[in-house]
């Protein structure tokens, strides 16, 4: 049984797109969606009171979710707590989830991600992947699939993932690697190097970037069209220029911290908060970072 899939609902924006995306990705992977809503617990004489809805808002929250019920045929819950992020986290890890999806901040234009603040404290330490849904998501297909590739764990984990969605969803897979300028020829001669030197050093970085590409890009499994493209510029600038012309973008955490956790480092915090798709962040060193949704992450499915 395919590992549920949790999509984060807010009953006053009834901002849908959470909800839209969860139930695109569980036609992959015959998941269960429960679309949640957090409802913090009132305070009562100092004291957390757990279920002390007032009237109006309950009301509120309750017909938000009948109606998302009657719709989208989505299975819905209420989860009482004073944090939400929190909440989330430990549904997800009570309930075995394979994924959490999230809306986009009402402050941020339709079609692109946002994240806000519940969205940024839950991509901290999230147990398993987090996907950050644009705000007003209209089209759900999955045609293109990119991912930002770095021979490091979690790198090889984020292609994986990608990989096996392309796969599942029989979409085309773009393989992005960058090779930063800071990291090449202007920051060798900023050393002292002399030209000649300075190229050959930034030739040579290019090479074990296109090697690791090469090699990384041998050992996926046949059926699924990719594209492989390497790039010299600031990496968060390329994947999102990317962004305007693809479904969906697959990062990986930063590489340190808690092992199969969500951590953000400097370019996924920029797709968060900018790309102009959904944004999927996996865990950190997670191996196999969709294998509760898919029996196998690497394998296409029958015809």
């Amino acid at each position: 049984m395919p590992a549920p899939i949790i999509a984060a609902y807010s009953p006053y924006t009834e901002d849908r797109a959470p909800v839209a995306l969860a139930l695109a990705a569980a036609e992959l992977s015959d998941s269960e969606v429960t679309a949640v809503a957090v409802y913090p617990w009132t305070m009562t004489e100092g004291f957390a009171a757990p279920y002390a809805f007032d009237g109006e808002t309950q009301q509120l929250v309750t017909s938000a979710l009948q109606r998302l019920h009657e719709d989208l045929g989505v299975k819905t819950e209420v989860v009482n707590d004073l944090s939400i992020p929190r909440a989330l986290h430990a549904l997800a890890r009570e309930v075995g989830a394979g994924l959490i999806v999230v809306g986009s901040t009402g402050r941020g234009r339709a079609g692109r991600v946002l994240a806000g603040s519940t969205a940024e404290r839950l991509l901290v330490g999230a147990p398993c992947p987090v996907l950050l849904a644009p705000r007003a998501l209209e089209d759900r297909r999955l045609t293109t699939i990119a991912v930002g590739f770095v021979d490091t764990p979690e790198g090889h984990d984020a292609l994986a993932a990608a990989h096996a969605l392309a796969a599942h969803a029989g979409a085309r897979l773009r393989v992005i690697a960058v090779l930063h300028p800071s990291g090449g020829l202007d920051a060798a001669m900023a050393a002292g190097l002399r030209p000649q030197r300075a190229a050959m050093l930034e030739g040579r970085h290019r090479q074990a970037i296109e090697t690791a590409l090469d090699q990384a890009l041998a050992a996926l499994p046949p059926g699924v069209d990719v594209e492989r493209d390497l790039h010299v510029d600031d990496p968060a600038e390329v994947l999102l220029r990317i962004s305007e012309h693809v479904d969906l973008l697959v990062c990986g955490s930063r590489g340190y911290g808690p092992l199969r956790s969500v951590l953000l480092g400097g370019v996924s915090r920029r797709l968060v908060d900018e790309a102009r798709c959904p944004v999927l962040v996996l865990p950190r060193e997670a191996g196999r970072p969709l294998e509760g949704l898919f029996e196998t992450d690497d394998a296409v499915p029958a015809s």
